[in-house]
């Protein structure tokens, strides 16, 4: 049996009790020696198959765990990790407690002795001065460096630095030893073989990224047509309902083009003839207002179309060649008396936006039904069950923002 160390763990989680459904979105794993040395650290993101829950607090979009294995998948890696050490956590009954549902939702008991590690929040009391026990504050009174609070990465190392400063100061402390010659005794069940690695950290999925174009195929051996671009162009149109793309509305889009046959070019022009019946549209009253133009150049480069293609427009010049078949003007809109369905936890109570809705005559419903016109989240990219549901029968999901910029809920 190897020697025994440290492992310093940290989750963030969609919510406080996983008894309420909660789940973790992000895990982290840092191995420390006996002496208090640093020897390695491992973190993912996790898929939790729901919504995000307080994303203000850990900072995590749907976009990032959309690629991001579920829980059962790291479990054979955790396992490994786990297997022989003594487990450590700032606030250890709130890791472990997720610990222990995530790993029962596998099929997979860890052993309770194993849970029932050393917490660096109650051992606080010993070194760190004052009545407050947040990991911040233990770090800022031993000088330990932190990083991005509420990273699961980042709290660990914190964590794990905490732990050596206490194995430092009070190296003969009876605790050290007690855990550290129990770990090799304690009896652990048979766990998966461990697999190759797969981690998805944080990494902002809009930022530096190649417009979504780039990942449609230059060439398609299949006939494209009138019919296929009609289906693109209503796609289109739907996921640009709130002058927004999702990561979610990307990857539709190109898997969109990929099964009808229809290459990057054409998809380009495609793009620029839905420009081309946006400004149509706004010239319909003989004038393009500022703010029209403002929202025609935002089209444009969430699209990826020149702005010269609305500077034309603005001119009242002829933009380009017809590329595409005159056709009714694409207009996916949300009218009083549709049914709205609001999801995930939003800035502000969601009971106070339905009343706001309601008020300006939109009907506000529980569950996604074929009657729901659109479902606005908390994040765009959601991974509610309502979201899902509304995908899987064609009805767009927006972000929060558009009750104040498409359905004229007030801002404050």
């Amino acid at each position: 049996m190897p020697e025994a160390n440290f492992v310093v763990v940290d989750v963030e989680t969609t919510g406080l009790n996983p008894r309420y459904h909660h789940r973790i979105v992000e895990v982290a794993v840092v191995t420390v020696s006996p002496t208090g040395q640093i020897l390695d650290r491992w973190e993912t993101l996790v898929n939790p198959q729901r919504d995000l829950g307080p994303q203000a607090i850990h900072g995590i979009r749907a976009a990032q765990i959309l690629e991001a294995p579920t829980f059962g998948e790291v479990v054979p890696e955790l396992a490994a990790r786990f297997h022989g050490h003594v487990l450590v956590a700032h606030n250890l009954s709130f890791d472990a407690g997720f610990l222990r549902h995530e790993f029962d939702r596998a099929g997979v008991r860890l052993p309770e002795l194993f849970l029932s590690g050393l917490c660096t929040m109650k051992l606080s009391h010993d070194y760190v001065f004052g009545n407050a026990r947040s990991l911040a504050h233990c770090c800022e009174f031993l000088s330990i460096p932190t990083g991005v609070a509420h990273s699961a990465g980042d709290d660990a190392q914190a964590a794990a630095g905490l732990l050596a400063r206490y194995l430092d100061l009070d190296p003969n402390r009876p605790d050290w030893e007690k855990h550290l010659g129990s770990a090799g005794s304690v009896e652990w069940p048979s766990f998966p073989d461990r697999t190759a690695r797969r981690q998805v950290h944080r990494v902002d999925t809009t930022d530096d990224q190649p417009h979504f174009l780039t990942r449609i195929a230059t060439r398609m051996a299949e006939f494209t047509g009138a019919d296929e671009d009609e289906e693109y162009l209503m796609l289109l149109d739907r996921a640009m309902l709130d002058r927004h793309l999702s990561y979610t509305e990307q990857q539709e889009l190109v898997g969109l083009a990929a099964g009808l046959g229809i290459d990057r070019k054409r998809c380009m022009e495609l793009h620029i003839y839905y420009l081309e019946q946006l400004i149509a549209a706004a010239w319909a009253d003989g004038v393009i207002t500022p703010d029209e133009q403002a929202e025609l150049f935002l089209v444009a480069s969430v699209l990826g179309v020149p702005g010269r293609i609305v500077e034309s427009g603005l001119a009242g010049k002829p933009t380009t060649a017809e590329v595409v078949p005159a056709r009714a003007t694409y207009s996916y809109s949300v009218a009083a008396g549709d049914v709205i369905v609001l999801t995930g936890t939003m800035t502000r109570p969601r009971e106070e936006f339905a009343i706001a809705l309601q008020s300006l005559g939109y009907a506000v419903g529980d569950n996604v039904t074929k009657k729901t016109s659109l479902v606005i989240a908390a994040d765009p990219d959601s991974l509610s069950g309502k979201a899902a549901k509304a995908r899987k029968n064609g009805i767009p999901v927006v972000g929060e923002d558009f009750l104040f910029t498409g359905l004229g809920v007030p801002r404050s």
